[in-house]
């Protein structure tokens, strides 16, 4: 609907209307109210380019999310929860979240995308999503002076505002389970070593190696692509050792159920000659064979969070203060079992 169809509707002029929208004071109390309701309960909402003419400001919140090479599929099913949670709480506000896709790999190609967004004057401020522990997207946020929220962080995310998982327990409660299960040989099929997220966890892993003061095998720890595909291609590698791993930990449910192929490949069983394990519950490793032991991340709450972090970053809040830790879960199914004798 637009603001014409508005006034028609209440029989008076566009301008009358405009003005009243926008709370002018020449505009009487009554007549006021009147254009409020009514625009309420025909679902009116003002142009934003109009509003962005009037005080400066679009009400467009920018993100872009990674998307494969090939297909342009999310590298992760997590972001339709995020984007839902985070919009959740920015279009009350007033905000719309525009969301953008980008193949883009490198941090200079990633840079140079929210550069595009910076140039276009378009956006009132950014979610920035996977960072790496050194992000060029964060410096180029504080060159330009913009509001911004990361969801994760960097190697040092003390000045700026963040919303995270705690990766790192994550990690740490996958091995803690498996060595309890009596494995010894348990192998990390990680993300690449660039992004803070696969620093972390590979920290939680190792942690729980030492204090179970295991022997760390660096040829059970490998870096590839968060896919199904990745984890396959990763899970292969480990299987063809003489001394394989009787545990696998997988950055990715997708990863978990490439990793399954491989071992059924092998004629191997999984829960029972090998344990699986993935992370972010989803709907494909809650529905596999056998279904998979994950770590759950509330992905959707915290995009609720990062909406109110960043809603408080705009409002002048001091973004060192900002920072959240979402705590995660762990979902035990039948993809792990103690070690075979």
């Amino acid at each position: 609907m637009s603001i014409v169809h508005l006034a028609q509707d209440l029989g008076l002029s566009v301008s009358t209307v405009s003005r009243a929208l926008n709370g002018y004071t020449d505009v009487a109390e009554a007549t006021r109210q009147r254009v409020m309701e009514r625009a309420q309960a025909l679902g009116y909402k003002p142009h934003p380019g109009a509003r962005r003419l009037k005080s400066g400001k679009s009400g467009a919140i920018g993100i872009v999310l990674p998307t494969s090479q090939e297909g342009g599929q999310f590298i992760d099913s997590m972001y339709s929860s995020l984007l839902g949670g985070t919009s959740s709480v920015l279009e009350p506000a007033g905000y719309s979240l525009m969301a953008t896709t980008s193949a883009t790999s490198t941090p200079e190609q990633e840079r140079g995308v929210y550069e595009n967004f910076l140039r276009s004057g378009w956006f009132d401020a950014f979610v920035i999503v996977r960072t790496r522990l050194v992000d060029q997207r964060v410096a180029l946020m504080f060159e330009h002076d913009k509001p911004f929220v990361t969801y994760g962080r960097c190697d040092n995310s003390t000045g700026h505002a963040w919303v995270d998982t705690d990766n790192e327990m994550a990690f740490f409660m996958a091995a803690q389970r498996q060595i309890a299960f009596g494995h010894r040989r348990i192998a990390l099929l990680n993300g690449p070593a660039e992004y803070t997220f696969a620093k972390l966890r590979q920290e939680g892993y190792l942690k729980a190696l030492r204090q179970a003061e295991l022997k760390v095998d660096e040829r059970l720890i490998l870096q590839g692509h968060l896919s199904e595909t990745g984890g396959f291609s990763m899970a292969q590698q480990l299987l063809a050792l003489d001394d394989r791993p009787t545990a696998l930990l997988c950055a990715t449910d997708a990863m978990a159920i490439g990793a399954m192929a491989a071992c059924r490949a092998r004629g191997l069983k999984v829960g029972a000659d090998i344990s699986i394990m993935g992370y972010g519950n989803s709907d494909a490793g809650r529905y596999s064979n056998p279904p998979l032991s994950t770590i759950e991340h509330r992905i959707f709450e915290n995009g609720q969070h990062v909406g109110q972090v960043l809603l408080s970053v705009m409002a002048g809040e001091s973004p060192q203060s900002l920072h959240y830790l979402e705590p995660v879960v762990l979902v035990p199914r039948s993809s792990d079992a103690p070690v075979a004798r």
